[in-house]
């Protein structure tokens, strides 16, 4: 018997911050982060959290993004494509490019021509 389970066996209608931090394999402080934003629902009694399984299910399935035909289409038009090849010029360009984002992101007010 696991420990979302009642010691009849069935499934426990509340499960615990742990049980739910498990069950979504994501760390404890996130499900409280969570829990104090009001992004996912929870009861309290007597001073204890817990989080009511069908309404946990119910906010999963709305915030899970299901594939669609049309990102099918795309996958597979994206997969008929080449890749570049490597080359010292693509890798340059591509250092080129990460060396500009990681400069403006340092500077980010940037007024024109003022210097």
């Amino acid at each position: 018997m696991g420990p979302n389970t009642e010691d009849n066996g069935t499934p426990s209608e509340f499960l615990t911050a742990a049980e739910v931090a498990a069950w979504f394999r994501v760390g404890l402080s996130t499900i409280y982060y969570w829990r104090a934003s009001g992004r996912i629902p929870s009861v309290t009694f007597n001073g204890i959290v817990r989080f009511p399984r069908q309404q946990l299910t119910a906010w999963m399935q709305q915030h899970t993004s299901c594939p669609s035909a049309l990102s099918d289409q795309v996958s597979e038009r994206a997969s008929e494509t080449r890749p570049r090849t490597l080359t010292h010029r693509t890798m340059g360009a591509a250092a080129a490019r990460v060396r500009r984002r990681m400069i403006s992101s340092k500077n980010p007010i940037h007024h024109g021509d003022d210097h």
